[in-house]
């Protein structure tokens, strides 16, 4: 099945059907013609992650598992 932004009957066969909001296209001669429509980026989240500095990606992409010896370090210093 083929994910578009926009849809059309490829022969006289095809069909278009509205099923859970979505619109389909439908073949009984050819199923290869079976199209949705329904096609979605999120560009708001792509453009908010490219304005993080790298810095910020990689520390929050270690969390806490950044070598167990800094994590006790931070205890011992009181900086949790």
């Amino acid at each position: 099945m083929k994910v578009k932004a926009s849809i059309k009957r490829l022969c006289e066969a095809c069909r278009i059907v509205k099923r859970r909001g979505r619109l389909y296209v439908i073949c009984k001669d050819n199923p290869k013609h079976k199209q949705r429509q329904g096609f979605h980026t999120d560009a708001a989240a792509a453009a908010a992650e490219q304005q993080q500095p790298a810095a910020a990606v990689a520390a929050a992409a270690r969390g806490w598992l950044d070598g167990g010896a800094s994590i006790g370090a931070r205890l011992w210093q009181g900086l949790h």
